[in-house]
């Protein structure tokens, strides 16, 4: 299956909804996405994958390029992982350095506190 990637900008951050896989083969769409919403000076991302079943190292791949670009102009943050996707994540100890929240709201709302 492909992955779905929509893009849904607000006044102070966008909210890049994905469902599907994060994978080799899917990966560079979704970097291709995050990229662009940077050079367009999107500087407030949050992730959200609410739909999103599974994660490979491509896709963490992805999260690294993107958490370094707006590591010191803005906020880039996951929400809505689901538990096989957040183990992924937490086994290559990207929990350390990533922003990842419960829910939508939460990252809203860290976003405004920033």
């Amino acid at each position: 299956m492909d992955i779905a990637i929509i893009v849904e900008k607000k006044t102070d951050y966008t909210i890049v909804h994905v469902s599907g896989k994060i994978d080799a083969t899917t990966s560079d769409d979704l970097e291709d996405a995050l990229i662009d919403l940077l050079d367009q000076g999107e500087v407030n991302i949050i992730l959200d994958l609410k739909d999103t079943r599974y994660i490979s190292s491509a896709g963490l791949r992805v999260l690294v390029v993107v958490t370094k670009q707006v590591y010191d102009s803005g906020h880039f943050c996951l929400c809505n992982a689901n538990d096989n996707v957040l183990e992924i994540i937490d086994m290559a100890g990207f929990n350390v350095f990533m922003n990842i929240y419960d829910d939508l709201s939460t990252a809203k709302e860290k976003i405004a506190a920033d």
